[in-house]
């Protein structure tokens, strides 16, 4: 609004300019208004297209404040989830924990594909992550509620209750983040006149940046008041709940990004089409075939390293009944994965994005290959646990950081 006032204050002040110097000669068969100056209207009319083209770099600021706040406040909560997720079979137990865990991501993927694109555009982007941030403040806090419960009727209720509220609440989380950065993507693109790749690739950096350092800070705080005798499994767990909770307060403020084009009166086939069209797409959409080979291995290299490693070979190889070293491995793949981004983001402008994506399968089949080769526990020690940590952040920044820009193009 200030740049149109200031706009049409110059462009007034300028055609005044303009007449009061322009020289006029006096002709006794012309009346005054035959006299006036005359103005180009199309030269005119390319000088004002050539002014609203030019970068609004002020609102570019705004957009990309808002989108780090975002990045910020998503990433406080989903680190927390995660950090309890790497903890569920330590603390849990392996099969209660397992089967958390799957809980979790069933209904991750039920959500997913069955309404959470029709809850982030009926809602608008920001109320939806602001559904998903708040049931992952419930599953989080069930961890906190388990902890103190007395019989395991009641550690199986809380645990897996609140794995079901918050794996619908991650469908709808992540889908709705995707979203978000997509509008936010075009936003900033329109204000600075640049195509929506680079402003992706941009938005795409800071948030890859603050997300892998908050899960970085927050995986490493369980193993740190252990540590340092500063809490109890309560306290941390509480704490993991109350930044869960504080991060969803500010969402509110961030700029809604909603759709205009919904109509109130829906039909119940036009709803039904709208709830499955992710599934759709899932079986339709030819380039779905290629999308899906590393987000399926992935899910599987995460539940192998969450479920069999945290649980089974840790508290074997290195004598860690109390889970300490849990948040130190997990936060090292963290780093790892943030270390490698940077590194093969670079390496794919000269490789091209298939030597990438082919070396991230390889990083996922490391994962494995060792306790396939040998599966005795007793045989690795933190150098070579730490190898298998390191293969899994690798191949997730290798599968991540590229697949994750071309979704987001598609």
């Amino acid at each position: 609004a200030i740049c149109t006032i200031l706009y049409k204050g110059e462009k007034k002040r300028i055609m005044t300019s303009t007449t009061d110097n322009t020289n006029y000669t006096e002709s006794e068969n012309q009346s005054s208004y035959q006299q006036l100056p005359t103005v180009d209207v199309e030269q005119s009319a390319d000088e004002d297209d050539s002014i609203l083209r030019a970068p609004h770099h002020f609102s570019a600021r705004q957009t990309l404040w808002n989108f780090t706040l975002m990045s910020i406040l998503f990433s406080a909560n989903h680190g927390s989830v995660v950090s309890c997720l790497g903890l569920a079979t330590a603390r849990l137990g392996t099969s209660i924990g397992a089967i958390q865990s799957g809980i979790l991501f069933f209904f991750y993927t039920a959500s997913a594909l069955l309404g959470s694109t029709y809850v982030t555009k009926r809602a608008g982007s920001r109320q939806a992550l602001i559904y998903g941030m708040g049931l992952y403040c419930v599953y989080v806090g069930c961890f906190w509620l388990a902890t103190l419960a007395t019989t395991d009727a009641a550690v199986k209720t809380l645990s897996w209750g609140g794995a079901a509220l918050g794996g619908v609440g991650g469908g709808v989380l992540w889908n709705s983040q995707g979203t978000y950065f997509g509008k936010a993507a075009e936003e900033h693109a329109r204000q600075l006149n640049q195509s929506v790749e680079v402003s992706t690739a941009s938005l795409a950096g800071i948030f890859a940046t603050i997300y892998l350092s908050e899960e970085l800070v927050l995986r490493l705080l369980s193993s740190f008041l252990l540590e340092s005798g500063a809490a109890s499994w309560e306290g941390i767990f509480g704490v993991y709940t109350l930044v869960a909770l504080l991060s969803v307060i500010p969402m509110p403020f961030l700029r809604d990004y909603r759709s205009t084009d919904e109509s109130d009166n829906e039909s119940l086939s036009s709803i039904l089409d709208k709830v499955t069209v992710a599934g759709k797409l899932l079986v339709r959409d030819p380039k779905m075939k290629y999308m899906v080979g590393l987000n399926a291995v992935f899910g599987f290299t995460s539940s192998f390293l969450g479920s069999y490693v945290n649980g089974e070979v840790l508290p074997v190889a290195l004598s860690d009944e109390n889970g300490k070293m849990i948040g130190v491995l997990t936060s090292w793949t963290a780093f790892a994965a943030a270390a490698f981004s940077l590194l093969f983001g670079r390496l794919a402008r000269i490789t091209g994005k298939g030597p990438i994506l082919i070396g991230g399968g390889v990083c996922f089949m490391m994962v494995i290959l060792p306790f396939l080769v040998q599966p005795d526990a007793h045989s690795y020690n933190l150098s070579s646990l730490l190898f298998v940590y390191t293969m899994q952040g690798e191949s997730r920044s290798l599968s991540h950081s590229v697949p994750f820009r071309t979704y987001t193009v598609f």
